[in-house]
Order: C-alpha cells, then structure tokens, then sequence
C-alpha cells in the first residue's frame, strides 16, 4: 500500500465515503482495496495499492470532489 495527499478536508466537508466512492467509481478498484483515511482539516490521507497508485492520482486529476478539482499526489515524508 502506498499513502496518497488529497488536498481537500474536513473544512471542505470531506467524508471517507466521498474519497472511496470517488476513487472507486473513477479507477476498477472496489471500496475494499482501498485502506486507512484519514482526514485533517485541509488534507486526507488515502492507502491504496502501490500498484494502482498512478492509476488512482491521474483519475482524481480529472475529476472531481464534492464539487471542487483536488491537488492529488502521493504523500511525501
């Protein structure tokens, strides 16, 4: 697994369930592949499978999230 940076939080009104159903229904992974969020005021955290990571950070680019574009990048530490 591999953690991945969403820019976007609880201030933007972010849930787990708003990134699993994004990811999923922008990627073929299912809402069980996906692992630990954790969601912070101005970011969230997301596990998905190091394989599918580049897969999950160019849908997120192209798409939305309750409405706003999100900065999307794998974590750096």
């Amino acid at each position: 697994m591999t953690r991945l940076f969403v820019g976007a939080g609880r201030s933007a009104h972010i849930r787990p369930q708003d990134l699993v159903g994004a990811i999923a229904g922008e990627t073929g992974l299912s809402g069980r592949d996906i692992g630990a969020i954790e969601i912070a005021d101005r970011f969230s955290l997301v596990e998905v499978p190091e394989d599918a990571a580049n897969e999950v950070i160019t849908a997120l680019r192209n798409t939305t999230i309750k409405g706003r574009r999100v900065n999307v990048r794998r974590e750096r530490f």
